[in-house]
């Protein structure tokens, strides 16, 4: 899918739930260590700390607070529409069923 994702045909969108560490400098950075793959990808955090609760809730995404003053939480992808609705929620551990998944019933 990463011809898809770099000429924007898919987007893929990473989402912070720690957005007190999560700056765009931080954002930048995970983007840049985790090999950019193109205009099809964006790594975004909530404006507002108090939107985190209805993004994780829209997205089915439980994150909580380790020790060690990182997280535990769940991976999958969503994958949502052009109108803004989640579809469909895949597992991370299946990666090449959920890129048939979108390569079948998202790409035209």
């Amino acid at each position: 899918m990463a011809p898809q994702i770099a000429t924007g045909q898919v987007q893929l969108v990473s989402i912070s739930f720690d957005p007190a560490y999560d700056d765009p400098a931080q954002l930048a950075a995970y983007q840049r260590r985790s090999g950019d793959r193109g205009k099809g990808w964006i790594a975004a955090r909530p404006a507002q700390a108090a939107d985190l609760p209805q993004l994780l809730a829209t997205f089915g995404v439980k994150a909580v607070p380790d020790a060690l003053g990182g997280y535990v939480h769940n991976a999958a992808i969503s994958v949502v529409n052009p109108e803004g609705r989640v579809v469909a929620v895949l597992d991370w551990e299946a990666m090449q069923q959920a890129q048939d998944y979108v390569l079948q019933r998202v790409v035209q």
